[in-house]
């Protein structure tokens, strides 16, 4: 196990180190427009490239050495076979849409067949019941079960998609996710090494050398939404409450990007500059806007975790949202 763990870390180091030969090679960048992408010069889009060598890594080890080698709830390896499988194609929607812009309805479509197909594939994937906190029986979906997993699916990827927007916003709330992961004691083979990822990656990030793009937030959107589905259906280890509140901030963001662009008469998905982060960035420098919005990000579940009331912690987060993208937008006057 340690020397899988130094193999993911010098495997990281020696891609971080060599990133920008891996760039010339990969060949896709991401374009300034002096619109909504300000940074000064094409920067790689390698997020998603690198998150994928390491699932491969661990894709190799499973089918290779699985008498040394288990990997939490991918204790078959066909389980994991599956996930890489499914995690490639939502990889390769995004390089694609990443290198020639395919349309929001195509991509739609395209996001929509990929997710039956995992329920077809995996059928442990299906939500077939919601067990929530503050209720004393659980709700069974029956007809619905379909409808509503592929809703969540479908809500999660695209509203981490959204969360793209400043230099480690979204890797770092995936860093979040994945230590609470190691807090609850599950998962923890597969945290490590998507954390030790994800720090190299910041770093990256964080010196405009590397971007995410939808080549890393459709496969990373997906990966999340999979494996919370997955804990919840084999031990519940988190609730339907914990889950939404995890996920909330991502989601308020959705639904209100999304109604605001169809009262301008725009497409849902079309990319704005109507994101919080860019209200706050408008009115601070990007440093505090980056501890704002994590700090907003990881708000529902810690005020969850203090209270241990659902409620009082959905209701503190929805006031806190409303209350920044309100007083923000008020602070710009010339935004739109």
């Amino acid at each position: 196990m340690i020397n899988f763990f130094l193999s993911i870390f010098f495997f990281n180091l020696f891609i971080f180190i060599f990133y920008k030969s891996f760039s010339k090679i990969y060949n896709l960048f991401d374009y300034p427009d002096k619109k909504r992408k300000i940074h000064k010069k094409p920067v790689p889009l390698l997020g998603g490239l690198f998150l994928t060598f390491n699932l491969l890594v661990i894709l190799i080890c499973v089918n290779f050495f699985t008498n040394l080698i288990i990997i939490d709830f991918f204790e078959d390896y066909k389980i994991y076979n599956i996930f890489f499988f499914i995690f490639f194609c939502f990889y390769l929607i995004g390089y694609y849409d990443d290198k020639y812009k395919i349309s929001y309805n195509l991509k739609f479509f395209l996001l929509i067949v990929l997710i039956f197909l995992i329920l077809f594939l995996d059928k442990n994937i299906l939500l077939n019941k919601l067990v929530f906190s503050f209720l004393d029986y659980e709700i069974n979906l029956n007809f619905l079960s379909y409808p509503i997993t592929i809703l969540c699916f479908l809500l999660f990827i695209n509203a981490f998609n959204m969360l793209d927007g400043i230099n480690g916003q979204a890797a770092t709330y995936v860093l979040f996710i994945l230590i609470l992961f190691l807090f609850k004691e599950v998962l923890i083979f597969f945290s490590i090494t998507i954390i030790l990822f994800l720090l190299f990656f910041l770093i990256l990030n964080f010196k405009n050398k590397s971007f995410l793009g939808d080549s890393g937030t459709i496969p990373l959107g997906y990966m999340i939404s999979y494996i919370f589905i997955k804990l919840y259906n084999s031990n519940k280890v988190f609730l339907v409450d914990e889950v939404f509140l995890i996920m909330s901030i991502p989601g308020f963001e959705l639904l209100r990007l999304s109604i605001q662009r169809i009262i301008n008469k725009k497409h849902p998905f079309l990319p704005d500059n109507n994101h919080i982060h860019h209200l706050i960035i408008k009115k601070f420098r990007y440093n505090y806007t980056f501890f704002i919005v994590q700090f907003l990000l990881v708000f529902p579940y810690l005020t969850y975790i203090i209270s241990f009331n659902f409620f009082i912690s959905f209701f503190l987060s929805l006031f806190l949202y409303i209350f920044l993208v309100i007083y923000f937008k008020k602070n710009n006057k010339n935004f739109i």
